[in-house]
């Protein structure tokens, strides 16, 4: 005679095997109607947000940070010759470049744009832009610091 603890274990399995039915798998996946282009729900593409473009030049420069450390005392460790500091200003051109990818996207004449500055300001976004300014600064390109400066003053103003 099967004891309560198995018959728990078998009505356990008999569950997890429909579960994992074909039926239930296939489920998973879109349906004809999203495939023929008779599903007209529509989907929004995140990445074309000021939130996230904010969100991503914040995210890069603070992390830039942390993980420059680190790298630089791998190389530092694994090759005696490398020239530690030309590897820094390397990391620094690609981070601050491709976070300005994002960033010059903010538009500060849009409302939508301003909410998304007004969501995420705080100290960091305040540091990862003055970062910004300061490395565009030593490259000489203006136009991006004023960029930059616009938006810390709108931060600024908005918050007030």
């Amino acid at each position: 005679m099967p004891t309560l603890a198995l018959l728990a274990q078998y009505k356990i399995c008999i569950m997890k095997t429909k579960l994992m039915g074909l039926d239930n798998i296939f489920e998973l996946f879109s349906s004809n109607e999203d495939l023929d282009g008779d599903n007209n729900e529509v989907q929004i593409d995140f990445t074309q947000t000021p939130i996230y473009w904010i969100g991503m030049y914040k995210k890069l420069v603070l992390n830039h940070i942390n993980f420059n450390k680190k790298v630089l005392k791998f190389f530092k460790e694994a090759n005696k010759e490398l020239d530690i500091e030309d590897v820094k200003e390397a990391g620094e051109f690609v981070v601050y470049n491709r976070a300005w990818h994002y960033i010059k996207n903010v538009n500060l004449e849009n409302q939508e744009n301003i909410e998304a500055l007004l969501k995420y300001s705080d100290e960091y976004l305040d540091t990862s832009l003055l970062l910004g300014i300061n490395f565009f600064e030593q490259s000489e390109e203006y136009e991006k610091c004023a960029h930059l400066k616009k938006i810390l003053d709108k931060i600024e103003e908005i918050s007030i």
